[in-house]
């Protein structure tokens, strides 16, 4: 037994002299590599990484390796997306994923336009890491991709959540102008579309809305008085029509006002059309007819 021992002994002390080594090896090797990396080259800092990389699959310990994220962004830098979102899945599955994983993987997947994935990445983000400087900034992006894929319910969600500074900002109030228009909620968009105006008055999402919603709302007040005296035709009726044509008129001239508005900032087709519906409808057809001629060129 003893001569066993004393055989083994050696041997072992040689192996842990030799992993010692090893280790102290790929240390510095990382270093070397992280050093290339803030130098800005990160071709060399990637080859680096990768050797790194090898040495672990080697012994059949990936999930050990600390660099997969580092030459993940290293690769991403060298625009090889594909070998970068390899090595970045490969951090997220060890025992060294960090911030920029997930960071780097949602804004390759943002250049992607895969707007699944970069919304699945910055949600993991949130999750690991509540207390994160970043988390702000990240959340922002995070509504606006709720916004963008019609996930209203997680949307209003993380709205309510957001700091007020957040629920001032223009972009996310355009997103949350949109999210609202598309569950036709009226009211919210009409304060929303205040609150845009207030901070710029020639905001065109704003103006857009205003718009719309302003001709189309009176366009259907106007058919349904228009129903109501052809169906009695009575004098008390026809009072009331006239009665209503003044509002009506009133309406369809904040439409016209609000059209204009967007037109000068954006003169879009539609725009024009709307301008030339409004018009028509206030009985000026010189003009009526002159936006529908831009509105079909």
């Amino acid at each position: 037994m003893k001569k066993i021992v004393s055989f083994l002994l050696p041997v072992l002390l040689m192996f842990a002299l030799f992993s010692c080594d090893t280790s102290k090896q790929l240390s510095k090797t990382s270093q070397t590599a992280q050093q290339a990396f803030d130098q800005g080259n990160y071709s060399k800092a990637l080859e680096l990484w990768e050797e790194v990389i090898n040495n672990y699959k080697q012994k059949g310990e990936e999930a050990k390796c600390p660099v997969y994220t580092d030459a993940g962004i290293a690769a991403y830098k060298l625009g090889n997306t594909d070998k970068a979102i390899d090595y970045l899945k490969q951090a997220e599955w060890s025992d060294f994923s960090k911030e920029e994983t997930y960071l780097t993987l949602a804004d390759i997947y943002c250049k992607k336009d895969n707007l699944s994935m970069e919304l699945v990445n910055l949600e993991n983000f949130l999750d690991k890491y509540p207390n994160s400087p970043k988390r702000s900034e990240v959340r922002k992006r995070l509504f606006v991709l709720y916004q963008e894929s019609d996930n209203f319910e997680k949307g209003e969600q993380l709205w309510d959540s957001l700091s007020p500074q957040s629920q001032n900002n223009q972009v996310l109030l355009e997103a949350f102008l949109l999210m609202n228009e598309k569950q036709k909620n009226d009211k919210k968009c009409q304060e929303i579309s205040e609150q845009l105006l207030t901070q710029n008055e020639n905001n065109a999402a704003a103006l857009k809305w205003l718009a719309n919603n302003t001709f189309w709302k009176t366009e259907k007040h106007y058919q349904e008085e228009l129903k109501a005296y052809e169906k009695h035709k009575t004098r008390k009726q026809y009072a009331h029509l006239l009665k209503e044509l003044k509002t009506i008129s009133t309406d369809y001239k904040t439409a016209l006002s609000y059209a204009k508005r967007l037109y000068a900032i954006d003169p879009a087709p539609e725009t024009a059309l709307l301008i030339s519906k409004c018009y028509n409808r206030l009985d000026d057809k010189k003009k009526a007819a002159y936006y529908k001629s831009l509105a079909n060129k």
